[in-house]
């Protein structure tokens, strides 16, 4: 049994792996996902099908038969990583996280994602933190 001060391991998102009792490949794209109040380390689609409707295979890391492939991991996933491991822990442990903070290590930090999406109706327009991200392309306008 995992001692309440070891962290779990998760593999990188866009991993393949292969679940036990099954042939079929999967890519990881969700990490650390509560569903119908249980915690499942991974969040899938089929390979190479991709997204098929809205249908996500949710599994934990000892259902893993085979690690086709690992994924990208950077500093970023690594502090993504201890914000899994403080979730992991207090859905091991029925504590309810403030959904406006999340933890990393013994630090509290605001979320800066918004838990809820806004009533777009009412919601103030507010930056798009993903702009710089998309703005990256093409820069000839």
């Amino acid at each position: 049994m995992m001692q309440e001060t070891e962290k779990k391991s998760f593999l990188p998102l866009g991993s393949v792996v292969i679940l036990t009792g099954s042939v079929k490949k999967l890519f990881i794209v969700s990490r650390g996902s509560i569903v119908e109040n249980k915690f499942y380390d991974y969040g899938a689609l089929l390979y190479p099908e991709g997204m098929i409707d809205t249908n996500i295979a949710y599994f934990n890391h000892d259902d893993i038969l085979k690690v086709v492939h690992e994924g990208y991991s950077d500093t970023d996933d690594q502090l993504i990583l201890e914000i899994l491991n403080d979730a992991y822990m207090r859905a091991r442990t029925g504590e309810q996280a403030d959904p406006a903070t999340v933890r990393i290590g013994n630090v509290a930090m605001a979320a800066s994602v918004s838990v809820t999406p806004p009533d777009t109706a009412t919601a103030p327009i507010v930056d798009d933190p993903f702009a710089s991200v998309r703005d990256l392309g093409d820069d000839d306008e």
